[in-house]
């Protein structure tokens, strides 16, 4: 009876050890979450083992996201299985039928994935951008067709050769309009009498003192302003003026953009249409405009040729990504993502799910602990009373 005892104790001490060392072990994974420290120095085993090696679980795992779960050619071919285009098709579809009988605006679109702040700042970078591009075109342009050689005359050449008689006769007549119309203002006023004073001072003499004594200045003036109206309308006064209009043009036609630009600027030429072309269009008044349409006016009218190009797009778009997905997924730095969210994870949190996809697993290796150590101490027990 005694030995029977001596052997039940055994077996239930060894099995209780087995038990709580294997429940010990599973609890040390993840136990305790700091490290402890008595009088300055760290106790053995603490922090636990996850969460003392928690930046190198992140590194490990985000090469093996990389290496072998997300890869290039995965990502490549799932952008070209029909399963995934057509899913993709179906739900630019929907977004297409949906957006073209909605009275939301571009903006309230937006604002639904991105916060306020965020599109302004999109609407800021995106005129930015559109700075950038008009600018990088017209240089480019500027660049390939030697803009700064070309000559006014080999610019318009067509429409001066057609236009240049009449262009040359509404100038005219409009330059004789506006003396017409200064003379007959208070400035001009003025300007006759004053001519009228200095030619009777310049008269001089006798005739010049009978002139300042006898005749009227506003009669004088009225006659000066009636000659000067028959010359302007005399056909020798506007083949005169026309004549040099026409060499005026002429000589204008011979200059080139660059010395035009010039004249109207101390930048180099190139230069100076590159930040114009930047500045003079006002995206940031078109986009926010732009931001005030509605969907359904800008889908509703288009809404079958939109439909109707959803397939070319998506293969493009799909193709053109399935293309450049290496650079894309070198961009992202997979490995740097993975590790950083690791390092954000909770420990709690991966305790828990771990203990939800394991615990059965967890606690069946206590349990074996329990029997290991019951087998032990049975063992043992039988060993020491045969040996007795």
């Amino acid at each position: 009876m005694k030995e029977i005892l001596t052997v039940l104790i055994a077996v239930t001490v060894a099995g209780f050890v087995g038990g709580v060392t294997n429940h010990l072990a599973i609890k040390m994974l993840f136990h305790p979450r700091q490290p402890i420290r008595i009088r300055g120095r760290r106790l053995p085993f603490t922090p636990g083992l996850i969460p003392k090696r928690k930046a190198e679980i992140g590194q490990s795992l985000g090469k093996v996201v990389a290496e072998h779960l997300v890869t290039t050619e995965g990502l490549a071919s799932l952008l070209t299985k029909p399963i995934f285009v057509e899913r993709v098709e179906d739900k630019l579809r929907a977004w297409v039928n949906k957006w073209a009988e909605s009275e939301e605006t571009i903006e309230q679109l937006a604002v639904k994935i991105w916060t306020p702040a965020q599109v302004e700042e999109g609407k800021k970078l995106l005129a930015e951008w559109l700075r950038n591009k008009t600018s990088q075109t017209v240089l480019t342009l500027w660049d390939r067709y030697e803009w700064s050689d070309l000559t006014l005359g080999g610019l318009a050449s067509g429409w001066l050769e057609n236009r240049r008689e009449s262009l040359v006769e509404r100038v005219a007549e409009q330059i004789i309009e506006q003396i017409k119309n200064e003379l007959q203002s208070p400035n001009g006023e003025k300007m006759l009498r004053k001519l009228t004073v200095q030619f009777m001072e310049q008269a001089g003499g006798f005739l010049g003192t009978l002139a300042g004594i006898f005749m009227d200045e506003d009669k004088v003036a009225g006659k000066v302003r009636s000659a000067l109206y028959n010359q302007l309308d005399s056909p020798q006064f506007r083949n005169v003026l026309k004549e040099m209009l026409l060499r005026k043009l002429e000589q204008l036609e011979k200059l080139t953009v660059g010395q035009m630009i010039g004249y109207i600027s101390d930048r180099d030429a190139r230069e100076w249409a590159g930040l114009q072309s930047a500045s003079l269009l006002p995206w940031e008044d078109w986009i926010e405009r732009g931001g005030g349409w509605q969907l359904r006016d800008l889908l509703g009218p288009r809404k079958e040729w939109v439909l109707g190009q959803v397939h070319s797009l998506t293969s493009r778009v799909l193709g053109m990504l399935a293309q450049n997905m290496e650079r894309l997924v070198s961009a992202l730095n997979l490995p740097a993502l993975v590790e950083e969210e690791v390092e954000k994870f909770p420990v709690e949190q991966l305790e828990n799910i771990i203990l939800s996809v394991s615990g059965k697993e967890f606690r069946a290796i206590t349990w074996l602990g329990v029997l290991l150590g019951g087998f032990i101490g049975l063992f043992q027990s039988v060993l020491m009373l045969w040996l007795r």
